[in-house]
């Protein structure tokens, strides 16, 4: 295959390698499908999906039941690269990757993957309206909000109430809450959509085909009613499972990240909701724990060590 005479991605073998670059080429799998394509036995295809899955490159179909897709490579290589502490390799695999990605935008998976690009440069904010809860989809993917928020970008989703009588959803909501980011609850949220920055739109209608819309004119009414529902919504503290004070660590992350894009402490405090004083303890406990004399050096060894 021609995928396998091009240097591995990240990280990853050559049939890890190969079986991302097929799974790129069309919007979902299901396994024996893919088996056929490759040529593969079953049970050597699992293995090697399975190592994909934990890397964050596969995930669940929100489309088809018992199938999978590729993550898009804009969301899924950086954040792998952090994890192995590749830095500004990743903006390279992503470049080799995305080549792989058909440019149809047809199909839940496909505004599944566009949704991921989108996140995966967010400057500001990304703002969900979630009327039910589908199970693979990226408003419950823990990898997606670890995304914008790696960013130092604000995440604020309002869900329908009965989506919290879902298992998987009340979990995800317990983890957000415990990173700032609560989702907010209204009796009903009349559509599906996601908007970045202020000026991109995603819009999914009951039969599943997605719309985009761009330009924040475009967007204005949009915008103006999520604006009613999040301030109707109620926050979502009863689902949490940690303390309401975030752990240490995870604030100590954030101050980091927000530090590296050049916050002030004035400015940290605001986003994360704590004193100012607070953000400076941190930022001293954080550059005894790196053994780092400023600001910069501690931002470099974060980096390093993969903690941002």
């Amino acid at each position: 295959m021609t995928a396998m005479a091009i240097r591995p991605g990240p990280g990853l073998d050559e049939a890890a390698d190969t079986v991302y670059r097929t799974m790129l080429r069309a919007r979902h799998w299901v396994r024996e499908d893919l088996a056929d394509r490759l040529g593969w036995p079953v049970d050597q295809l699992d293995a090697v999906v399975t190592e994909l899955i934990a890397d964050g490159l596969v995930a669940a179909s929100a489309e088809l039941p018992d199938a999978l897709r590729a993550v898009d490579p804009a969301l899924a290589l950086p954040a792998l690269a952090a994890r192995r502490s590749r830095g500004p390799q990743s903006a390279v695999d992503v470049a080799r990757y995305a080549t792989e990605r058909p440019k149809a935008f047809s199909g839940l998976d496909d505004a599944v993957a566009y949704v991921e690009r989108l996140t995966a440069s967010v400057k500001s904010e990304v703002v969900q309206l979630v009327p039910a809860y589908l199970p693979g989809s990226f408003e419950f993917s823990r990898q997606v909000a670890e995304a914008v928020l790696r960013r130092g970008a604000t995440l604020r989703a309002v869900w329908s109430s009965a989506i919290l009588e879902e298992p998987g959803a009340a979990e995800h909501a317990a983890w957000l809450a415990a990173r700032w980011s609560a989702p907010r609850v209204v009796d009903a949220v009349p559509m599906r959509a996601t908007v970045v920055d202020g000026i991109t739109a995603v819009l999914h209608d009951e039969q599943g085909h997605a719309g985009v819309i761009r330009g924040a004119r475009a967007l204005d009414s949009l915008s103006r009613a999520a604006e009613r529902l999040w301030a109707r919504g109620v926050e979502v503290t009863a689902a949490r499972t940690k303390p309401e004070t975030p752990p240490a660590d995870a604030r100590n992350e954030l101050v980091l990240r927000l530090l590296a894009d050049g916050l002030t402490d004035d400015a940290i405090a605001r986003r994360i909701g704590v004193s100012v004083r607070t953000v400076r303890n941190d930022v001293a406990g954080t550059m005894a724990k790196l053994k780092a004399r400023s600001r910069f050096q501690a931002g470099v060894r974060a980096v390093q060590l993969g903690l941002i």
